[in-house]
């Protein structure tokens, strides 16, 4: 079983600068930077003309999970998430994502339409799949993790939003 998840961003901004962001190796460095504090470190990284194949490693505390989760933890907690993000077509890009865990046999995975809004901002369209491995409790898990990527979806957001500020 698994939940499905649904998420849309409306930028203020062209839908051109945000996929010219979203495919820059300098804002995904300087996001790794910004957060390796808190256990992120980059594992992938392959950016072309216009296209770019990124994964992110985050350690997690067991600890701070709900107890429902934390009891099935076993060894080291850490999600890794990745973002493939294709050419944009003037109108149009596509990408996929995935998030994965150590410990927990948790998986998201979907895909991701930017476009131009009527009003000339950029909208992404995330749609995607969250599945649970775990006997009794899947269900209630995939749900608060799907609340966890669509808050992840969020920051990313204001994440590309400032990068657009600062770099214009």
């Amino acid at each position: 079983m698994s939940r499905h998840i649904e998420f849309t961003a409306n930028y203020q901004i062209p839908a051109e600068a945000v996929h010219r962001t979203l495919t820059d190796e300098r804002f995904w460095n300087q996001r790794i930077e910004k957060a390796a504090d808190s256990g992120v470190t980059l594992e992938r990284l392959v950016a072309g003309e216009g296209t770019i194949d990124v994964a992110i490693s985050q350690q997690l505390d067991a600890n701070s999970l709900p107890s429902i989760v934390s009891k099935f933890v076993k060894g080291d907690l850490a999600l890794v998430r990745s973002e493939k993000w294709g050419p944009f077509d003037g109108q149009r890009a596509e990408g996929t994502f995935t998030a994965e865990t150590t410990g927990l046999p948790i998986k998201a995975e979907g895909t991701a339409v930017l476009t131009v809004g009527a009003d000339g901002g950029a909208v992404m369209s995330i749609a995607g799949e969250v599945t649970v491995s775990v006997k009794l409790i899947g269900g209630t898990v995939e749900g608060m993790v799907g609340d966890q990527i669509i808050d992840i979806l969020g920051r990313d957001q204001g994440a590309v939003e400032e990068w657009v500020a600062a770099n214009a």
